[in-house]
């Protein structure tokens, strides 16, 4: 009798968790909000027509190689191209966005599995979306992400994940479709 309540214990604490981690699920696809310091106004948000090329610095002693900025480029740059498809302008225009990282925190994948808050990884910069050749700044805005789920969830979720949602917020405001999207592809 012991034996079966155990087994059926287990079984309902394997369930619960299962149930929890599709409704929590959502945390690392949660696209980061932006902090305009300055509006991009809709003549400056990036349309189909337009090119945009990244660029991701770093501040001094953060823990990022170059080809981790070069792929969190590629990525925004990636991103910008799906989301600026539904918005049509008039001509052609090149456009630089620079992002300078601020805290980039691989996190501890053991330490979130273990429990939620502990290992979170983290993912802040100030974005700058410059109109090219004259370099005219067009719009500046700040992103936060965090992520501190626990569990096998946030055992498995990596700051390549993180990257991702990073730069759907990037691309989300660059093209104005801020009110359009919570979260990423």
């Amino acid at each position: 009798m012991h034996t079966n309540y155990s087994v059926s214990l287990k079984l309902s604490g394997l369930l619960f968790c299962a149930i929890g981690a599709l409704f929590l699920g959502g945390c690392a696809s949660t696209v980061p909000n932006a902090k305009f310091s300055q509006a991009l106004s809709p003549a400056y948000q990036i349309k189909a027509e337009d090119h945009a090329k990244a660029k991701v610095e770093s501040a001094p002693g953060l823990d990022i190689v170059d080809v981790e900025k070069t792929r969190v480029a590629q990525r925004i740059e990636e991103r910008i191209a799906s989301h600026k498809a539904a918005q049509h302008g008039t001509a052609s225009r090149d456009f630089s966005v620079e992002v300078y990282l601020t805290q980039y925190e691989k996190g501890n994948a053991f330490a979130r599995s273990m429990l939620a808050g502990l290992g979170q990884i983290h993912m802040d910069g100030t974005i700058k979306i410059f109109v090219e050749p004259a370099h005219t700044l067009a719009g500046e805005f700040e992103l936060k992400k965090t992520f501190a789920w626990g569990g096998m969830y946030g055992g498995a979720t990596t700051i390549e994940d993180i990257e991702k949602t990073f730069a759907d917020g990037v691309a989300i405001a660059a093209t104005g479709q801020i009110e359009k999207s919570t979260k990423a592809d």
